[in-house]
């Protein structure tokens, strides 16, 4: 632990840095691509292949500036079922070219651009000569400045409407190293406030009572999810309104029923991932709502494609969460974004 010139407290925040010139040029890909190893498969798309990049673990935000040419990122449903990680990714296209593409397509994230990706879905990149600020977010900063935080995938921040969120994430990143340690969590909640205030600005396709109601009713389901009998009835009445004004709401989210199946197996997932719960999976299952083991197991095979017990084993079992995020040795920086997960877990629990 260092000072400022003031006296204060300062953090020795860790910090990993990579430059494919280091190394001779037949290893350069394969140890940007061992860096990955753990949540993304790495794709070099042309002889030009160069990256650079500074990693730095901040709270519950990990940051990356990274300059990369002529790569490409894919995460996989795979991977996704290996790691379990559902946290956010928001890059900031400073220059260059990014190229994303979801299960809607790809799109163009132009300079001064930001997209919205959620580690709990498939998503790849393609880069061009492209500066990027690159922002991995525990799930609940992004869900606290944005209920329906499951529907952001793939979503871009224009540059106007985005301007200030973008301006903060750059100075961010130039004085991470220098913050002092008791402003650390400060710098998340503002992150997470100018992160609400750009939603809400982007947010235009809906009435403003319309938006209230839906994330009302959301956040009741949210409240709600254990409760056996959460239904469609139940959820109107305690929201005010109608059952067709909720079908009607919730169209886009595939109906009521199956928003509800989608958030009670997340969380299920989420409580099967957090080391240091030491209830059986029944007993998560009853905590999520589901009205059996067996239920709540034929769900969780369906949407990630293998049993609760295995998921659960690959994360470790049960144990103890630990107290501070690991510095990388040759795992790179995966410790870092690991902790973002489990730290979100904790909060929840």
């Amino acid at each position: 632990m260092s000072t400022s010139e003031d006296g204060r407290a300062r953090p020795d925040v860790p910090v990993m840095r990579f430059s494919s010139d280091a190394f001779a040029l037949k290893d350069r890909f394969e140890a940007y691509r061992d860096l990955y190893a753990g949540g993304t498969e790495v794709i070099r798309l042309g002889a030009g292949f160069a990256a650079q990049f500074e990693a730095r673990p901040l709270g519950e935000l990990v940051i990356f500036e990274r300059w990369l040419n002529n790569v490409a990122h894919e995460r996989s449903a795979q991977r996704i079922r290996q790691d379990g990680f559902e946290h956010f990714v928001m890059q900031l296209n400073l220059s260059g070219v990014l190229v994303v593409e979801t299960a809607d397509g790809a799109t163009t994230v132009k300079p001064g651009e930001i997209i919205i990706l959620d580690t709990g879905r498939p998503y790849g990149n393609r880069c061009g000569n492209a500066h990027v600020l690159t922002f991995s977010v525990a799930r609940y900063v992004v869900e606290r400045a944005y209920l329906g935080g499951q529907d952001l995938h793939g979503r871009i921040l224009g540059a106007e409407r985005g301007a200030l969120l973008a301006d903060f994430m750059a100075s961010l990143t130039r004085n991470a190293r220098t913050l002092p340690a008791d402003a650390v969590n400060g710098m998340v909640g503002i992150f997470s406030e100018l992160l609400m205030i750009t939603l809400r600005q982007d947010d235009g396709t809906a009435s403003a009572e319309a938006r209230g109601k839906l994330k009302l009713a959301q956040e009741l389901i949210e409240e709600g999810l254990s409760r056996h009998d959460l239904d469609p009835a139940v959820i109107a009445a305690k929201a005010g309104i109608s059952r067709s004004r909720l079908y009607e709401m919730f169209k886009t989210h595939g109906g009521v029923a199956s928003y509800i199946r989608r958030r009670r197996v997340h969380r299920f997932r989420a409580l099967l991932s957090q080391r240091r719960d030491m209830r059986s999976i029944a007993e998560l299952a009853f905590a999520c709502g589901f009205a059996s083991e067996s239920h709540a197991s034929r769900t969780f095979r369906e949407v990630f494609a293998m049993p609760p017990g295995q998921f659960r084993r690959r994360q470790g079992g049960p144990a103890s969460l630990p107290t501070a995020m690991a510095v990388p040795g040759r795992d790179g920086f995966a410790p870092w974004v690991s902790s973002l997960n489990m730290r979100a877990q904790a909060v929840r629990s």
